[in-house]
């Protein structure tokens, strides 16, 4: 395996790089004035997409650095393109997770694991994890939007190849990239551009871009991460390794640039229960019932107890859906799709899956949702 090296001016602008809570731009300081509000109450979102409320993103915009400035009177969550990316990197880094609050409403609360981790992390440590956490695990999807491209990260989507042509450089952006870059990159990434310092962005509004620029820290850490990103948006060739997307890859890359650096956010370990409250729920019919289910049972075998439970026959196919504590998303299916679906039900346990209490397994059976399992509690 061998880490990103880099040019000696690149190095030098890394190394002499000071971060602070405001420096080199504010993300570290507004994180984390988003997440003491998750901390003091959870947020509510909404249903759709599970964004934060209107309401909530309004009060919390006056907080920021640099309040956004919606032009228009009736502004919905996404014309606050800041707020839109200090979520995302609220879910992306862990921090943040949902819960199902009864009667299908979704918020957003502290995961507590991983908070005791941040608050021990210097500001430089916790600048390289939110960069972690955006650039690897920042998909769009999380937050309900959509990226065309090899995935919904930053650098796998089309847009990225607006922001450079052979390499990224200091040359104010183009008439053409400003116009492309809204809907191809996200408002909310070019705003977490600026967050991280990496580029100095001026709006027209809250949907049009009048400059874009990127600093010496933002083309030194983008050049770095260059193996990243395919030209063409295709996979790396079977049998590349980036370490970037490792475990831990990002504290490896950064421990070789700057001594500071020691720690990062990393998943803590899942508590190991025996078995499982889980009560599910049948929405459409108002209908519900509460099971017990061993950690080591496999999903085939809890379909199978659901449907039972119901009294629905086991004559369809089906398949569950559920999102990790990233907000990344996972589809086990039914044992006989086993040519069409890595993950089959059952091979996957309730353990494998990693639920924790308060989150959504979704079983769809004959091309429908049967059942919607929240507010999971273990049984010790």
């Amino acid at each position: 395996m061998t880490l990103i090296k880099l040019p000696p001016e690149a190095l030098k602008t890394i190394k002499n790089q000071q971060f602070s809570s405001d420096k080199p731009g504010s993300v570290v300081k507004d994180f984390n004035t988003f997440l003491n509000r998750v901390i003091e109450k959870p947020v509510p979102l909404s249903k759709g997409k599970r964004q934060p409320t209107q309401k909530w993103t309004s009060v919390l915009n006056e907080e920021l650095t640099v309040p956004g400035r919606p032009e228009l009177d009736r502004p919905l969550t996404i014309h606050y393109p800041s707020i839109l990316g200090l979520y995302l990197l609220v879910r992306a880094s862990g921090l943040g997770r949902i819960f199902i609050a009864g009667n299908n409403k979704f918020q957003l609360i502290i995961n507590q694991s991983l908070l005791e981790q941040w608050q021990k992390l210097t500001p430089t440590e916790q600048y390289f994890s939110l960069l972690d956490a955006w650039l690897t695990r920042a998909s769009s999807e999380i937050i309900g939007q959509e990226l065309h491209g090899r995935d919904h990260r930053p650098l796998g989507c089309t847009g990225v190849n607006f922001l450079r042509q052979s390499a990224f450089n200091e040359e104010p952006a183009s008439s053409i990239c400003l116009e492309a870059l809204p809907t191809s990159f996200g408002t909310y990434n070019i705003a977490l551009l600026k967050l991280f310092g990496l580029a100095d962005v001026q709006w027209l509004s809250t949907t049009q871009i009048a400059h874009l620029q990127f600093t010496p820290l933002g083309v030194s850490l983008l050049n770095a991460f260059e193996k990243s990103i395919d030209v063409q948006g295709l996979m790396l060739p079977s049998g590349c390794e980036d370490i970037l997307y490792e475990d831990d890859g990002m504290l490896q890359v950064v421990r070789q640039w700057r001594d500071d650096v020691n720690q990062m956010l990393h998943p803590p370990a899942v508590p190991h229960h025996e078995s499982y409250i889980i009560k599910a729920s049948m929405y459409a019919y108002k209908c519900q019932r509460t099971l017990i289910v061993p950690t080591n049972a496999t999903l085939d075998q809890l379909a199978m107890a659901i449907l039972g439970a119901f009294s629905f026959s086991n004559q369809f196919l089906y398949c569950f859906l559920y999102e990790d504590c990233y907000g990344d998303n996972y589809e086990v299916a039914d044992p006989q799709l086993k040519s069409e679906f890595t993950d089959c039900a059952d091979t996957v346990s309730l353990k494998d899956a990693q639920i924790l209490p308060g989150e959504q397994l979704r079983l769809l059976y004959n091309l429908q949702v049967v059942a919607q399992f929240c507010d999971s509690s273990p049984v010790c």
